[in-house]
């Protein structure tokens, strides 16, 4: 079982002291300045069940504490009076219809409503690392689109790979300008969702099918080291053959019989070598497409730029503040994913912007963050560990740009 742990980076000392938040379960240890920590209020018992991520991730549902708001007096409107001359309704391009069917105005749109206990969990993680700043939240969970029925396959779980995919490439495109890359994605999330939808159902389709065709060039692998040892047991019996024609003792017909069955082991030691190397040919080929298929799938995986694989999966444990920042020395965008155990086991993506001043983190679940230093962002991306993905077990980190 994965302890759970503090992010061990120093923070940024805050002016005021934030409040004490609900006893997440964490160890209590000592501050780093050695001081005690400030003991944490039980959090009230829920009578209703946690909400979760799309990927089945559990967070705690604030409680019931906002003021009912009083409604103001109206003055009585004749809509009569408010009716102007009747001219025919513009023809709407299919964004701005998807606009409207999400309450928003066409070509500005807004933001879907974002769920409480997002909002939430985002303060206290807010709380935690000073100077961190919420530029707009995600939420793909609470999002409408997400909870029609008949989704297309590959989307049931988010579409947390497709935005930070979109993330990574707007930022790009920006020219690392943390200020104009997050304005390009807030467009994106707030106008054209449905493009994140389309994007992960067809990610999920290409990898579906490298896969498939991968499984498929391992059985005709194994296969061949299957024909591989046959031939060796052949070889084996042929070599056994030639050992008894040294016997001197040996009648014409015996030796005429051995040497007959030593010729039909040869014919079939050169057609079974011949089999094995025509596919052992077309496995290799086989190979080299499904790397380049990969290459691009990785690619469009960062937006369509290329990247470097900085680590590949580490276990998450109480060092990984210290892996994550070694890792994500660099300035440029990152794709952290994480995964849980089993080969085929839930995965979610984070994705990191790392600057020498503002850096930026983007998870689908929460929201796009902006903090002070590469240190805080470190420490951001710990508090989203720890809070909401506690039962994750892997992480690998991945560099664009």
């Amino acid at each position: 079982m994965k302890s759970s742990f503090k992010p061990s980076f120093p923070k940024t000392p805050k002016a005021p002291a934030a409040p004490p938040k609900l006893d997440n379960t964490l160890a209590q240890g000592k501050t780093s300045t050695g001081s005690q920590p400030v003991s944490k209020p039980t959090a009230p018992a829920k009578t209703t069940g946690p909400d979760k991520t799309p990927q089945g991730d559990s967070f705690k549902k604030p409680g019931a504490n906002a003021e009912a708001s009083s409604s103001s007096s109206r003055p009585n409107i004749n809509a009569h009076d408010l009716q102007g001359p009747q001219v025919q309704a513009p023809k709407l391009s299919e964004s701005e219809v998807q606009d409207l069917a999400m309450g928003r105005t066409p070509g500005k749109g807004r933001p879907a409503t974002v769920r409480p206990e997002i909002q939430k969990v985002a303060e206290e993680m807010k709380a935690e690392v000073p100077g961190s700043e919420i530029l707009r939240f995600t939420d793909q969970g609470g999002h409408p689109m997400l909870k029609k029925p008949g989704l297309p396959s590959g989307t049931d779980a988010g579409v947390c790979s497709a935005m930070t995919s979109e993330w990574i490439r707007t930022g790009i495109e920006a020219g690392g300008d943390p200020k104009k890359g997050s304005q390009a994605f807030g467009k994106l999330n707030d106008n054209h969702f449905g493009s994140f939808i389309d994007k992960q159902h067809a990610e999920s389709l290409q990898g579906d099918a490298i896969k498939h065709q991968n499984n498929a060039n391992l059985s005709k692998l194994a296969g061949i080291d299957s024909k591989l040892e046959k031939l060796r047991e052949t070889q084996a019996q042929r070599n056994g053959l030639t050992e008894k024609l040294t016997d001197p003792d040996l009648s014409p017909k015996e030796r005429q019989a051995l040497k007959q069955q030593r010729a039909e082991l040869t014919q079939d030691l050169k057609q079974g070598m011949a089999e094995v190397k025509e596919e052992s040919a077309s496995v290799a080929a086989k190979q080299a497409e499904l790397e380049k298929h990969t290459h691009a799938f990785r690619k469009e995986r960062g937006g369509g730029n290329d990247g470097v694989h900085v680590q590949d999966y580490e276990p998450i444990q109480s060092d990984f503040p210290h892996k994550l920042h070694a890792a994500t020395q660099q300035d440029g965008h990152y794709r952290v994913g994480l995964r849980k155990d089993g080969d085929s086991a839930e995965g979610h993506v984070i994705g990191l912007h790392k600057t020498d001043g503002k850096s930026r983190l983007m998870d689908a679940n929460t929201a796009e963050w902006q903090t002070n230093s590469h240190k805080d962002l470190v420490n951001l991306t710990a508090e989203h560990i720890e809070r909401l993905y506690p039962n994750y077990s892997a992480f690998d980190v991945t560099r664009y740009g």
